[in-house]
């Protein structure tokens, strides 16, 4: 029989406060710079849109997730 493992879970940061959420319960997302960024609620997602250069990923780093 062969061996089963499940799905592994897709988690994300939110940029703004950095929680660890899993994808699909991400409140919001927002594309910026060719980069889609997730967001644990509406409030962070609001405080990113009011100042993406700050809480978008410097070259260094890596943001969220690549835009598909």
């Amino acid at each position: 029989m062969a061996d089963f493992e499940p799905e592994k879970e897709v988690t994300v940061t939110d940029p703004v406060c950095g929680m660890r959420l899993a994808l699909e319960k991400a409140a919001a997302q927002q594309e910026h710079e060719g980069w889609m960024y997730f967001f644990c609620s509406d409030a962070c997602h609001n405080l990113f849109l009011a100042a993406p250069e700050r809480y978008s990923a410097r070259p260094d780093e890596a943001p969220a997730a690549p835009k598909a």
